[in-house]
């Protein structure tokens, strides 16, 4: 995985990022020299291959891999490639990389393995992933307090604390002051060394990073007890339904409500960890691997020296990290296969709506 940068950016769109660790199963071994997409003037360029090692048995596996492809080609409607005339293994190098190529006229996202499992079962395998790039996704919650307090932005305050309640409720964002959050850990830490070096710090700068803490502990706790109470939930659509905006801030924040409101409706349960893969219980706890739950959540605020100090801890245990957990997909094209109307447009649209979010509250009036 790329080194993650000491300016790990805030909510921001995602760029590029190590894709969803791959499956367990032992990979059936092809190598080729180049794959070339066809269609460069009237030519049809196809795929070369080297003889690397012992190849599988012919028989086991063109009759997995040739069943697979059936069933995949039948559920995404493709027309599977003709190539009786090809010996092995060109037959399955040329029929997979047919596949894949229809496959990314409709997914550019999308990647295709050939497996072969314990019981030397062969099949294909597709796998989604999100790419989250080097975002944090932390959704601060000062800039909110400071924003209730604002007569006159009262109705775009109670619609930004319904999002927050379905935001920690049914998307289930951690809060960064409930003591099992990743981030609970760096406050706390922050807290420890801070106390423990009062003699070389000004008694200026001091209390005002004391103040910082409290004031991330005392407001967030405010905050908390707010949308903890899920009335703001349940009357979201009564506030979106009465709401008139007045000016340019208010119409974004209906905006983003209303985004978070359809994506509530379309997905009433869904958590924002849904599809995040994790291969087992110890897999969760294994060093080297950036968990999900430490680059989203809700955080104080995104600004001054508390978060400075807690973004410069993040991103020093992040660069010693090697791999990140993302929202992933697998399916796996055997005689179980289901239907394709499971995919990734939950996470396509919360992640750029929390960027959205943190910027309303990055820049308030």
């Amino acid at each position: 995985m790329e080194t993650l940068s000491a300016n790990r950016s805030i909510c921001t769109r995602p760029e590029q990022a190590a894709r969803c660790s791959g499956s367990t199963e032992e990979q059936t071994s092809f190598s080729t020299n180049s794959v070339v997409a066809d269609g460069f003037l009237k030519h049809s360029f196809l795929p070369l291959y080297d003889k690397s090692g012992a190849l599988p048995e012919k028989k086991l596996v063109e009759q997995g891999f040739f069943e697979s492809l059936s069933i995949l080609t039948s559920l995404y409607e493709l027309q599977p490639m003709n190539v009786s005339d090809k010996s092995y293994p060109y037959t399955i190098l040329l029929a997979h990389w047919d596949a894949l190529r229809q496959l990314n006229k409709t997914n550019k996202e999308q990647e295709l393995s050939i497996i072969q499992d314990e019981q030397d079962n062969i099949n294909l395998v597709t796998r989604q992933t999100y790419n989250t790039g080097t975002t944090l996704y932390y959704i601060p919650v000062l800039p909110l307090y400071r924003l209730i307090k604002k007569n006159e932005h009262k109705k775009s305050a109670e619609l930004i604390l319904s999002v927050f309640s379905y935001l920690y409720h049914i998307a289930c964002v951690p809060y960064y002051t409930d003591d099992c959050s990743a981030l609970s850990y760096y406050y706390e830490m922050v807290r420890e060394w801070l106390f423990e070096d009062l003699d070389s710090q000004e008694e200026t700068e001091l209390n005002r990073n004391v103040s910082e803490l409290n004031a991330a502990e005392h407001y967030g706790e405010v905050i908390f007890r707010k949308i903890y109470n899920r009335y703001h939930l349940d009357h979201f659509k009564e506030r979106l339904d009465r709401f008139t905006a007045t000016d340019a801030f208010g119409l974004e924040c209906l905006e983003i409500a209303q985004s978070t409101f359809d994506l509530y409706t379309r997905y009433p349960d869904r958590s924002i960890f849904y599809h995040i893969k994790k291969d087992n219980e110890e897999r969760e706890y294994e060093d080297g691997i950036i968990r999900a739950e430490q680059y989203i959540s809700f955080i104080a605020d995104t600004e001054g020296w508390l978060y400075g100090s807690i973004a410069e801890m993040v991103n020093n245990e992040f660069n010693e990290c090697a791999d990140m957990e993302e929202p992933c997909i697998e399916q796996v094209f055997d005689l179980s296969a289901k239907d394709l109307s499971e995919g990734l447009e939950f996470e396509q649209q919360i992640f750029p709506l929390i960027t959205d979010l943190c910027a309303l509250l990055n820049n308030l009036p």
